[in-house]
């Protein structure tokens, strides 16, 4: 049986284990292939299936096979895969997989595609796994969770794992006391700080985030989500003659507290500021990547921030 999953790595790599275990495999029968990963090793280790019981493997092809240097590597693996006869259950991961790659996966055996939840569709992911831990919530619960991790979608399984010991009926503010961290909506108040052009009052709320616990990277997800939701209000602005918060609410599906400051935001930039302001995010995130001075970074990007709403 061979079962390849593409996309978000945390959905992915759930999906993996849970299938493993559901067919009876513990985590020390599974061999897992990564960096030792080739067309010889795969064909060694099926070939022992029946010798030894049933053989598990996992093939994770983004580790094994990383740039235009590792194409003909697993080309050479896939045309292998295709070549197998054996009752060896072989899970792959390939989180990026192309339309041709997509097409020989499900020539071979099952494909699977997790995208990774985002705006109203992490809300209804985060509800539907509440749900599914028999978990008793208030309506607003699920934009709580989303507005406090983002898309930090292991924070928020684990998160949701410990809320299965509580049995009542849960709220937008037990979940706040519950968590016991700054929600991500405090990343609207350094938004709002820099659409100030306020240079200090943005230096310091970058500084009591991090003091709070919350890493650099964690604060610019939340950043590049907000602004992501910016982006679409300033579309709906542009091609609608009467927006305003409660129309991006409805027609984002997004809470309505965030839906009004997304709008707001929205109303001071054009198209070419806003591309200005996305590009500094991505060159604050590779920076950030690079293991350079995170907390650096994010202040760099905070003063640049200023200096666009400024002008």
């Amino acid at each position: 049986m061979i079962l390849a999953f593409s996309g978000d790595p945390f959905l992915t790599a759930r999906a993996s284990s849970n299938k493993f275990k559901a067919l009876g495999f513990k985590p020390e029968d599974i061999q897992v292939l990564d960096e030792d990963l080739n067309a010889d090793k795969l064909s060694e280790l099926t070939s022992q299936s029946g010798l030894f019981g049933q053989t598990a493997l996992l093939l994770n092809f983004d580790i094994a096979f990383k740039g235009q240097t590792g194409v003909k590597a697993r080309n050479a693996t896939l045309k292998r895969l295709e070549q197998i006869q054996s009752d060896s259950l072989i899970i792959i991961l390939d989180l990026k997989a192309t339309k041709a790659r997509e097409k020989i996966y499900k020539k071979i055996g099952e494909y699977v595609h997790y995208p990774s939840p985002r705006f109203s569709a992490l809300s209804h992911w985060i509800r539907t796994e509440l749900k599914a831990s028999d978990i008793r919530f208030r309506a607003d619960v699920p934009d709580t969770l989303a507005d406090i991790f983002g898309e930090d979608l292991p924070s928020i399984a684990s998160e949701i794992e410990k809320l299965k010991s509580i049995d009542s009926e849960l709220s937008s503010d037990d979940i706040r006391k519950i968590t016991n961290r700054p929600a991500s909506r405090d990343a609207f108040d350094l938004i709002e700080a820099t659409a100030r052009a306020n240079a200090k009052e943005s230096l310091l709320i970058c500084r009591s985030l991090v003091a709070q616990g919350e890493s650099p990277a964690r604060v610019l997800g939340a950043l590049s989500w907000q602004y992501n939701l910016v982006a679409q209000a300033l579309a709906l602005q542009e091609s609608r003659a009467r927006v305003d918060a409660t129309t991006v609410a409805q027609t984002l599906k997004i809470n309505p507290y965030v839906a009004k400051k997304a709008f707001a935001i929205a109303q001071k930039l054009d198209e070419q500021r806003l591309k200005d302001i996305l590009e500094i995010l991505l060159e604050t995130d590779m920076a950030i990547k690079s293991a350079k001075n995170e907390i650096w970074a994010l202040e760099s990007l905070a003063l640049k921030l200023c200096i666009i709403f400024a002008k």
